[in-house]
């Protein structure tokens, strides 16, 4: 249980400067790229690179917004905002999931016309396998630098796992890039832009759901509600816990509240104290416990 704890105790430090440039650097590179990649693809009719600089330019806009999420895990309460502006690194999370899913479901659309439809369909293989063999070589870069700071929080873990997953979609697209200039088979342009695609929406879907279930205040997917009442049942004292609750103060931090019912002959503030030492190994911060 010990290492959900890890993720969320660091999430509410100030965040490093280390990491901060890390997120800077793998925006100005993926940034770069796009602009590459598109002008690429529009130059040469290439629907893939054309679909995938759509997709990184997704993922520009979801670091900078982790950038953003950190900031607001810091923020501090104020008279309206008890919790300050925690929450919305939440709702910005939910944002950018469902950003993702309009602009793959998009994408999708917009091949299957071209399948069916081919028209002038004629990219240049070439020149999709020479994009591509950047944008390996980028997501490589981008992976390494995440790699260094993944245990940091659930953001950028994530993160890291899209580069790298990014940077194996590059190597299929190289291989399509070869195929199209062998075979003249324009039609594995939209037939790679379709999978693309839906390789994106099913990374992003398990994304979308945790986003939406802390955002309605659901038990976020990090703390195992079974296993948190067997260890704190288990505590010397506690004959029963009543109206739990636990819900998410950010993407970063979680919070509980209960009523603890104690044995008669229990130290109320010693077995309190032990209660909410087991609750923070469980990955929650704040606990607001009552005892009868």
């Amino acid at each position: 249980m010990r290492h959900h704890h890890h993720h969320h105790h660091h999430g509410t430090e100030k965040i490093s400067a280390d990491l901060k440039n890390i997120y800077i650097i793998v925006i100005v590179l993926i940034a770069l790229y796009i602009a590459f990649e598109a002008w690429m693809g529009f130059r040469h009719n290439a629907l893939t690179l054309v679909s995938d600089a759509g997709h990184k330019l997704i993922d520009v806009f979801s670091l900078s917004l982790t950038l953003i999420t950190f900031w607001l895990s810091t923020t501090k309460a104020r008279k309206n905002y008890t919790w300050g502006f925690r929450k919305l690194s939440v709702i910005i999370s939910l944002f950018n999931a469902v950003l993702v899913v309009i602009v793959a479901v998009t994408i999708i659309w917009e091949s299957i016309e071209k399948v069916i439809e081919p028209g002038d369909l004629a990219p240049d293989g070439g020149a999709i396998s020479i994009t591509a063999a950047v944008g390996f070589v980028v997501n490589c870069i981008a992976a390494f630098l995440l790699s260094l700071k993944r245990s940091h929080d659930v953001n950028t873990m994530g993160q890291f796992i899209h580069t790298l997953t990014d940077a194996l979609v590059y190597v299929g697209m190289v291989i399509s890039g070869f195929i199209i200039k062998w075979t003249g088979l324009a039609v594995i342009d939209p037939v790679i832009s379709i999978l693309i695609a839906l390789f994106v929406l099913f990374n992003i879907w398990s994304v979308l759901k945790e986003s939406f279930r802390m955002s309605i205040d659901g038990v976020p997917s990090s703390v195992h509600v079974g296993e948190l009442l067997d260890q704190v049942r288990a505590v010397p004292g506690v004959r029963e816990v009543s109206d739990l609750h636990i819900w998410p103060v950010s993407t970063v931090e979680n919070a509980l509240s209960a009523t603890l019912v104690l044995d008669d002959s229990a130290d109320r503030t010693a077995v309190t104290d032990t209660v909410k030492a087991v609750i923070k190994t469980c990955g929650i911060e704040n606990s607001f416990l009552e005892t009868r």
